[in-house]
């Protein structure tokens, strides 16, 4: 009979361990707030809307990036909840950027007139590819199939980074820069 990979572990112990790499997976993972020293995100391309978009420029606004595919079901999930919560800030000094990192524009394309008919643009809510030949940003390397979220404030500064699933305490942090 062959022998388990944990041969010494109790079963109750591997589920545990089981138990804890499945919740990490699924959890949201907070990155460290950035340093003073840190230097400021970049962050230059086209919104969709063939709007150049730089951050520099964005100064006195609070940001929320968000990274995601359409081949992600948690990014796509996340997204109806990006514009409900939009809703709440209306006419407040709020941007979210929806970067998409598909490999293929037509992926962002085909997202994008599916859900124009069921919802208006929102001047609050721009997409951008980031594989156009024309965007540079300084994030680095992110995972594709799963949404990482970056909060910057009014001054540019990176407040929060997360991986996956976006907790209900970012929109508590998002409140507090714009009070």
């Amino acid at each position: 009979m062959p022998q388990p990979f944990f041969p010494s572990c109790r079963p109750a112990l591997r589920a545990g361990l089981a138990a804890l790499a499945l919740s990490a997976c699924a959890a949201p993972q907070a990155a460290p707030h950035a340093t003073a020293g840190a230097a400021t995100p970049q962050l230059r391309g086209f919104a969709v809307q063939t709007e150049a978009l730089d951050l520099s420029r964005l100064h006195g606004k609070v940001l929320l990036l968000f990274f995601w595919s359409t081949d992600c079901p948690v990014c796509l999930d996340k997204m109806a909840e990006l514009r409900r919560n939009l809703a709440g800030w209306r006419g407040r000094d709020f941007l979210v950027l929806a970067i998409n990192q598909d490999r293929h524009p037509e992926s962002l394309q085909a997202y994008l007139r599916a859900v124009q008919g069921a919802h208006a643009p929102d001047p609050q809510l721009r997409f951008v590819w980031r594989h156009d030949p024309g965007h540079r940003d300084s994030f680095g390397p992110l995972p594709e199939r799963a949404p990482t979220t970056v909060l910057l404030d009014r001054d540019g500064r990176e407040r929060a980074r997360l991986m996956g699933r976006i907790p209900a305490t970012l929109w508590d942090d998002i409140a507090e820069l714009l009070l």
